[in-house]
């Protein structure tokens, strides 16, 4: 079967190679015939007649004929020198649809064969083989099965002949040529159904490939990124119409082009050319490495680009060539900005919202020392449900609350106020803790989603007898550090959190407190931190509270969420921690009132660190004009705590220490920060009235009686003393300060 058109022809595919001779001949066949195809056999068919037909001139010439046999053979050999290309221009072609031409044209040329092997016979002793062109071209252009017919009708010619002209032939040599007409008639029949099948096969390999690089063309002119394709020579064989737009070139006259001349026309419309081109340098190296970086264009259009370009290769993994994707995402990162920018804002209103559901400040309590301190989740759980609170209840105890919602969001946010005002509400008239949470579980059933419950501890202390009654609704067990022996105490009572049973009745339990001990309580956020699908862990809650629980609550807080933030990997933490550490002033500090304060290290606070110490230095009824000094010295340290002993890449922290000791207030103002050398602060002159800055440090040291600066990388201690009485014994502090037995 001919195909015509698709494919490349021979000639131009053989274009600039350099062959001559018959194989160049041989592959330039006129119009659409193809190598392999029926009529470029048709065309080496009609070769190998005139061929043929040159030999016999060729024949007449050189053996020594009687002048009535080459006159007669000189005859047959024109008549069939003018037969050839109506045989082959007209008859041969239409064969094709009519079968009994072609039998007819084999016959005819047969009998042109008998006559020329008649004429020939007796003069030239290889005559025979006139028939053997006939055969090949037979062979050729019909087929296997019409070369063996005409192998079998060249031998009936060949063997009647023969006795028509005067002799029957050696049976030997007789049979012997009827058998090499069989065999050219057979391989000239097999290898034109050979090459044909080949020509076939190849021919609908090129049309499927063809049409599968028509579509693949269609699809890259069809996708939103623009995509260039060069080979492993730096040739530029496919840009696509993307491209195109995206870069305002005509993408069809870089193609067979180096694709550097592409690279360059693009890099003349980026922000920085020379950059653009130094990333493509790196191929020279190595040019199988990938390649992703980000591209600002600024011609036709300010467009951000990410480019991707990697190697291809081919089914035995050797190198083809390279593809580069341009994406345009201005739209998208303007997009994820936008959204990100929503996100934060809505985060921040949640989360301020979510603080203040928090106590301003810990409740001033006698004998008992409060520290509590929140911080939130990172990233999008930044909101979640973990709240506390400190409540006066009826009976003169302090109720402390710890809860945990299920969820985040603003959703989990807003059932942490409802169930924090309920729990108020409730408290007024209910200081019993286990009626207390049995009200409020029924409250809360029928107000917050199905989907949702409340985990809470609730605890009442009595500060007189530092004995605590408590309910634990679900949350993670509270533990209790003793002074006295280092041991860490579980409160392991607990029932099922709020809002899973209506009729749920809680019980409460009992625990002593003893002078130096600690209460901890704490969210889950603290033991279920992940570290690598492992959380912190009890076990090393525990060993934390052993450790520092010696220390001041202050201390052990900061230990607890420093100690969480490293094993949290990078320091983001997936939940909410609250803490609220109650200790038991011991008896050899119980007249010497102790206040600490932890907050986030941030500029925004200092003013709730002035006002911490100004209500501690009302508290002890300390001169006005004192406590204003001391006071503008510790908003100085603040400030450079801020300014200076923040943490990069984590949070920071203040932790702030108020301690009355004899008649002198004592001050301490640490941060987590970097630190720095020192032994170069010292009692600082008064700097210049125009120098930036110096005058924090001159300030602690004249409105104070002594400055402590002790630093190290793990944070900066900068404590302040100031004798606010003027040597005379401090007047008694009010109940709420410390024990009324010390009063007396």
């Amino acid at each position: 079967m001919e195909v015509s058109g698709g494919s490349l022809r021979d000639d131009q595919r053989d274009e600039g190679s350099g062959r001559v001779g018959l194989t160049s001949m041989l592959s330039k066949a006129p119009g659409d015939a193809n190598r392999g195809s029926w009529r470029w056999t048709l065309y080496i068919a009609e070769l190998t007649a005139w061929g043929a037909t040159a030999l016999i001139f060729v024949i007449l010439h050189v053996e020594d004929l009687s002048s009535t046999t080459y006159r007669q053979a000189l005859l047959v050999t024109v008549l069939v020198a003018a037969a050839l290309p109506v045989l082959f221009r007209f008859i041969l072609p239409r064969a094709r649809s009519s079968a009994w031409v072609g039998w007819a044209a084999m016959a005819l040329s047969t009998l042109a064969a008998c006559v020329f092997y008649g004429l020939l016979r007796a003069e030239v002793p290889s005559a025979q083989l006139v028939f053997v062109p006939l055969i090949v071209i037979a062979g050729l252009v019909a087929g296997f099965p019409e070369g063996v017919w005409a192998g079998l009708l060249a031998s009936v010619g060949y063997w009647v002949t023969a006795v028509i002209a005067g002799g029957r032939p050696d049976p030997v040599a007789g049979t012997v040529n009827s058998m090499l007409f069989l065999l050219s008639g057979s391989i000239a029949g097999l290898l034109a159904s050979e090459m044909r099948s080949h020509y076939s096969a190849e021919q609908e390999e090129h049309r499927l490939a063809t049409a599968v690089r028509h579509r693949l063309l269609a699809v890259l002119d069809a996708v939103d990124e623009a995509i260039v394709f060069r080979d492993r020579r730096g040739i530029t064989r496919v840009v696509n119409q993307r491209a195109g737009r995206l870069f305002e070139l005509d993408p069809d006259s870089y193609l067979g082009e180096p694709t550097n001349e592409l690279l360059r026309s693009i890099a003349r419309k980026t922000e920085d050319p020379e950059g653009f081109m130094e990333t493509f340098q790196e191929l020279r190296d190595d040019p199988e490495v990938e390649l992703r970086v980000w591209v600002d264009q600024i011609l036709p259009h300010r467009r951000q680009l990410r480019l991707y370009s990697g190697p291809t290769f081919d089914e035995n993994g050797a190198l083809v060539g390279r593809i580069d994707v341009y994406t345009d995402i201005t739209e998208s990162v303007s997009r994820s900005a936008e959204v990100e920018r929503l996100f934060e804002e809505a985060r921040r209103t949640a989360e301020s919202y979510q603080r203040g559901l928090l106590p301003d400040s810990v409740p001033s309590v006698p004998r008992i020392n409060f520290v509590s301190h929140y911080v939130p989740a990172s990233g999008r759980r930044a909101v979640c449900g973990d709240f506390y609170d400190f409540i006066p209840l009826s009976d003169g105890r302090m109720g402390l609350v710890l809860g945990d919602v299920c969820g985040i969001g603003p959703g989990a946010a807003s059932d942490a106020a409802f169930t924090r005002y309920t729990l108020r509400s409730l408290a007024n008239d209910t200081p019993d803790p286990a009626q207390l949470m049995n009200r409020l579980n029924a409250h809360i059933q029928g107000h917050i989603g199905s989907e949702r419950f409340v985990r809470m501890l609730f605890a009442a202390l009595d500060p007189e007898r530092a004995v605590i009654e408590y309910v634990n609704a679900g949350h993670v067990p509270p533990v209790v550090h003793r002074f006295d022996t280092g041991e860490v105490q579980w409160l392991e009572e607990g029932a099922l959190p709020l809002g899973v049973e209506e009729d749920l009745r809680f019980k409460a339990a009992h625990v002593d407190l003893h002078p130096g001990d600690m209460l901890v309580l704490y969210t889950d956020g603290v033991t279920e931190a992940p570290r690598a699908g492992r959380p912190f862990g009890q076990s090393k809650f525990s060993d934390i509270v052993a450790e520092y629980g010696i220390g001041t609550p202050g201390e052990l807080v900061q230990a607890i969420r420093r100690s969480v933030e490293a094993w949290a990997f990078g320091g983001e933490l997936r939940d909410d921690i609250a803490l609220v550490v109650c200790q038991v002033i011991p008896d050899a500090t119980i007249g010497e009132p102790t206040r600490e304060l932890v907050l986030p290290n941030e500029p925004a606070r200092v003013a709730e660190v002035r006002a911490f110490v100004l209500s501690f230095l009302a508290d002890l009824r300390a001169p006005i004009e004192t406590s204003q000094e001391l006071l503008l010295a510790v908003s100085e340290a603040a400030a450079n705590a801020s300014r200076h002993g923040r943490n990069a890449g984590a949070r920071s922290e203040l932790r702030i220490r108020c301690a009355l000791e004899g008649g002198i207030v004592r001050v301490v103002v640490a941060d987590d920060g970097p630190g720095f050398d020192a032994s170069e602060v010292g009692r600082p002159d008064l700097p210049d009235r125009f120098s930036s800055g110096g005058r924090g440090v001159f300030l602690m040291y004249q409105l104070t009686d002594s400055v402590e600066v002790r630093s190290g990388p793990n944070g900066t201690t900068v404590a302040l003393a100031r004798d606010v009485f003027g040597g005379r014994r401090p007047p008694e502090p009010p109940g709420d300060i410390i024990d009324p037995a010390v009063k007396n």
